[in-house]
């Protein structure tokens, strides 16, 4: 309520005013200007001179068009728009439409959409997948594209397809199956209508195959090949007559000339065939290959003690995966256990169950655990066992103490990708190390991160992908959440092992690494060779590897042979919070314990307990200082306190 009648006129006064001047902005005379004529699926560019409001709208609508009606639009916010032309030829309004309701036009002008064509070029005959460029002509809009579709398919149902705006020719790949199709260019707006077009016949195109008629099940074999050689097409081993997208084992061709490939291992009659890589997976040659039957035999000592390694002779076919296992009798004829592969040698060395009584040692395939040989063994009771553990000083803070840098390589290859408890094992990695980084290692101490399998699919690569510096934990969590684990990428771990000097060449003090993986070089390198140059080089570097899920007992001993020769430890990890563990224990010093001169056992100070057999024992840390005598009994853990 205005209480002094003056200032209430006053006041009044002024919101009329306003509300005039904003009523005569928005009834302001709107002039549009527009083509003439523009071609299907072009470009309509409107201009307009007058004021209006912040929703209004430019549209383009069939002549006569309801105003709440309307088609295409742009806000009218400037005073420029584009509009794309219509498929179909005519009459066509562009219409300024204020924002109040029902949308009333304020201003309108004709444009007339004309008729535009294109054409195609194409082969008068292709064989089926194959590449064909198609060189084209007509206008390019934005959207445009050719397609290969079925004769007489409307305009807007269409196939594989490449836009024009890459340039003529396009390059496009021919049906997978044979018959008459039509190359057609669209217009890239509503109703995709067809400018052009080009009957294509699709042939059948022709493979041929050289290979042996015969091989052992299981075994490796070289198939040379004549074909289209696609991106997507490739080689198997098929029961005979089955349906074309029914295969079996199976190498792409761009894998090479000849490729390599595994005879499935049941006996039988097969056809190695080759497999267009597209449709339903055509084949364009066949050639018939006879599965011959393969023997093979085990020896073992009759006694085998329980959780101890044992060896295992072996006689067989030695193809790629083929492995020898223990297992409880009467387990099923694929089970398996601890195991070992026979490429380890001969004999190959196996992990003892725990359960104690009668078992079976298996030789078994490596494609689908074939049973080829069994012999049965007791499993007996080992001699009693204590453990053993070294703590570090009370007043002494978990972390890398007296360590100068630290650099953990970290395997992220297709393996990884595998889940362990409903988690892929890279996501358990890597919040493995974000734990170290956030809460183990010291903020500050110089740091560095190399990491293989997860740039390149089917690669041996490995980058550097923290370089050495002064740890920050936010900055580490960051990259270390990048990561991610690429499908077939390979295990390059003598590469990343030989770059080690390179990494850490800045740092003084003692160097601390850690490799994390799980399973082993699959790219040619020689880790153990990488180790041995470190040491010889005299950087003064510790060497540790966690493996993560091996369940191998040779590799395991591989790695921990590894590591003892870098000056460090191997730590198995079964799980994520094992890893985790592991990673924390690998920043400590390590120790051995010797029986005589010979080291029986070793250990991280602060770490897990070892199981040891009862007796005496000499424990030594890492750098020859000696912790004295110990006497472990069974049953019992003796702990020593590190000084």
């Amino acid at each position: 309520m205005f209480r002094n009648p003056a200032h209430a006129s006053r006041c009044c006064l002024a919101l009329l005013v306003v509300f005039c001047t904003a009523f005569a902005a928005s009834a302001q005379e709107i002039n549009l200007s527009v083509p003439a004529e523009v071609k299907v699926g072009g470009e309509i560019k409107v201009t307009w001179t007058g004021a209006g409001g912040e929703r209004d709208f430019i549209s383009l609508d069939p002549v006569g068009a309801p105003e709440s009606k309307y088609g295409d639009y742009q806000y009218a916010r400037g005073n420029a728009v584009t509009l794309m032309a219509p498929g179909t030829p005519g009459q066509w309004e562009v219409r300024y439409h204020r924002s109040d309701s029902g949308y009333p036009v304020a201003a309108s002008a004709t444009v007339t959409v004309v008729a535009d064509s294109a054409t195609v070029e194409v082969p008068a005959r292709v064989g089926i997948g194959d590449a064909i460029e198609i060189p084209w002509q007509g206008p390019n809009n934005p959207q445009d594209f050719i397609s290969i579709d079925p004769v007489g398919a409307p305009d807007h149902k269409y196939g594989a397809y490449q836009y024009t705006r890459g340039g003529s020719p396009v390059t496009m790949k021919a049906p997978a199956e044979s018959g008459t199709y039509e190359v057609r260019y669209h217009l890239g707006v509503k109703g995709y209508a067809v400018l052009g077009s080009a009957r294509l016949e699709v042939g059948g195109a022709a493979a041929t195959l050289k290979a042996p008629a015969r091989a052992d099940a299981g075994e490796t074999i070289q198939v040379g090949w004549t074909g289209p050689g696609n991106e997507g097409d490739f080689i198997s081993i098929d029961p005979v007559g089955a349906p074309d997208a029914t295969y079996g084992p199976y190498q792409y061709t761009r894998t090479g000339n000849p490729i390599e490939i595994i005879v499935p291992d049941e006996v039988g009659s097969y056809e190695i065939r080759y497999h267009l890589g597209s449709g339903k997976y055509p084949v364009l040659g066949s050639s018939p290959i006879e599965v011959e039957a393969v023997t093979a035999s085990v020896s073992v000592n009759d006694k085998v003690v329980a959780g101890e390694p044992f060896e295992v002779r072996w006689q067989g076919p030695d193809h790629q995966g083929d492995f020898i296992t223990i297992v409880p009798v009467g387990a099923a004829d694929k089970d398996y256990g601890p195991y070992g592969y026979t490429k380890r040698g001969n004999p190959v060395r196996v992990m003892a169950p725990k359960e104690i009584g009668p078992h079976e040692v298996r030789y078994l395939t490596g494609q689908s655990s074939k049973k080829l040989a069994a012999v049965q063994v007791e499993v007996h009771p080992g001699s009693a066992k204590g453990t053993l553990r070294v703590t570090a000083p009370a007043s002494e803070a978990v972390g890398a103490s007296g360590v100068g840098a630290v650099e953990i390589i970290l395997d992220a290859s297709g393996s990884m990708l595998q889940k362990l408890g409903g988690s892929r094992r890279i996501e358990l990695a890597k919040r493995a190390l974000i734990e170290l980084a956030e809460n183990t290692l010291p903020a500050g101490i110089p740091f560095a991160l190399r990491v293989f399998g997860h740039r390149e699919a089917d690669s041996c690569r490995t980058d550097l992908e923290m370089p050495l510096a002064p740890l920050a934990p936010d900055r580490a969590v960051t990259k270390i959440q990048s990561i991610q684990a690429k499908n077939l990428a390979k295990t390059p771990i003598g590469d990343s092992l030989r770059k080690v000097a390179a990494d850490l060449a800045s740092a003084s003090g003692p160097r601390l690494v850690i490799l994390v993986t799980d399973g082993e070089e699959t790219c040619g390198g020689n880790p153990e060779q990488a180790i041995r140059d470190l040491v010889a080089a005299g950087i003064d570097a510790r060497v540790s590897i966690v493996g993560f899920a091996i369940d191998e007992l040779m590799l395991k001993e591989s790695f921990e042979a590894w590591a003892t020769l870098g000056g460090g430890r191997y730590f198995d990890a079964t799980d994520g919070e094992l890893l985790t563990s592991a990673m924390r224990q690998a920043m400590h010093p390590t120790y051995e314990v010797l029986a005589g001169s010979e080291v029986v056992a070793s250990g991280t100070v602060g770490g897990e307990a070892v199981e040891l057999e009862v007796g005496s024992y000499r424990i030594q840390l890492s750098g020859g200082r000696d912790l004295g005598s110990v006497e472990v009994k069974a049953d019992q853990e003796t702990v020593v306190e590190s000084p």
